[in-house]
């Protein structure tokens, strides 16, 4: 479904997003967002956000640019915020997504585990034509599987991504194994 002629919907739904940092720990800032991700041509997509559903064919009250986009991940366990964020929202961290973006960082999050891997398998798809790479997980700290324990630890179980210049066969064929991988995570 598209919002307009040229635009073509690839995911949409509710989750909550968090304030500007200023805001951040005020429980009354994080507000419930109606999200539209749209795909404009082959590399251009955007992800606009809307007070409701009912909404999302007029101005959204705000977007995420993805172009600028850094890293992107499932699990925020490892983020200073998560603490004050699992505590205030009672959700699991399998349900939360976390984007740094050039001026701020987003906290979304979605009613299930399977809500935010459908939008983080939507979003990574969007990116994919922006030059990128996996982390090394043993570089950004502790990592578990969604299905361990909250204290159990495991190097392999999240999938993250960041800007990096490649030439497009690399590119491709980093792709495939990025998918594989993303995959395997989500079994």
């Amino acid at each position: 479904m598209a919002l307009s002629g040229e635009m073509e919907e690839l995911c949409a739904g509710y989750l909550y997003k968090s304030p500007q940092a200023s805001l951040f720990k005020l429980q009354k800032s994080w507000k419930r967002r109606y999200f539209v991700l749209l795909k404009k041509c082959e590399i251009t997509c955007h992800l606009k956000y809307f007070k409701s559903e009912e909404m999302k064919n007029s101005e959204p009250i705000g977007a995420i640019d993805l172009s600028q986009v850094s890293s992107m991940f499932l699990n925020p366990e490892i983020h200073s915020m998560w603490k004050w964020v699992h505590e205030n929202f009672r959700c699991s961290p399998s349900c939360v997504l976390f984007m740094k973006v050039a001026d701020r960082d987003y906290f979304l999050i979605g009613e299930t585990s399977l809500e935010i891997e459908k939008w983080f398998s939507a979003l990574y798809e969007a990116m994919y034509n922006r030059p990128h790479k996996l982390f090394e997980p043993k570089e950004y700290g502790r990592i578990r599987d969604i299905s361990a324990p909250p204290n159990s630890l495991k190097t392999d179980q999240r999938v993250e991504w960041k800007l990096d210049a490649r030439s497009d066969s690399s590119k491709d064929e980093q792709h495939e194994k990025e998918i594989g991988k993303l995959e395997k995570s989500f079994l």
